[in-house]
């Protein structure tokens, strides 16, 4: 079974213990999605999060080099540090989802429909949480003062990972990161 591995954050450019085919990468058309810096992790950092108000921007992919679907979410919640139930997927054989009222399905259906020979996908599916982090406007520049805020360590990890995000997820609120911090993409 062929399996992809959507990502747009850390895991393109972090893998970790993710088992993907490193030989062909991380490729820059993966199905258009809404995402946003809308989630803060443990470590303070802004991450990005499939977000429903957001714009679509293009994801990347790699295939998985686990040949069943328990394998690869197995592996990819291990590189996530999170439970298998934030791991989403679509199998094309089943026409099963998890969630099963995942909003964008239609986008990752008309992706599929250009790369037959990929039967199945998976991807984080972690929520937004800046509400719970007890930010509870959505405004650019909320974001940009939470990460003005940080020091030492803790913001030199949140800029890395802005930084280092794939350069395509230009998302609204990386531009405004760019424009008040300068925090600009590195190329990898």
């Amino acid at each position: 079974m062929k399996i992809a591995i959507l990502g747009w954050g850390s895991l393109v450019w972090n893998p970790k213990s993710l088992q993907y085919n490193t030989n062909c990468g991380w490729q820059k058309d993966g199905p258009m999605l809404p995402l946003e810096f809308s989630r803060i992790s443990k470590d303070f950092r802004l991450t990005i999060v499939l977000e429903p108000t957001a714009q679509l921007v293009q994801s990347l992919y790699a295939i998985s080099t686990n040949t069943t679907m328990e394998e690869a979410i197995l592996n990819l919640a291990v590189r996530e540090g999170s439970a298998r139930n934030a791991i989403g997927y679509f199998g094309k054989s089943n026409n099963k989802s998890h969630p099963e009222s995942f909003k964008y399905i239609e986008n990752i259906k008309e992706w599929l429909a250009i790369h037959p020979e990929i039967e199945a996908v998976i991807w984080t599916n972690l929520n937004a949480n800046w509400k719970e982090a007890g930010r509870l406007k959505s405004k650019k520049q909320d974001r940009i003062e939470h990460l003005k805020a940080l020091d030492g360590p803790t913001k030199a990890i949140a800029e890395e990972y802005i930084r280092k995000t794939p350069i395509q997820i230009a998302t609204n609120f990386r531009k405004e990161i760019e424009k008040e911090l300068k925090w600009y993409p590195i190329e990898l």
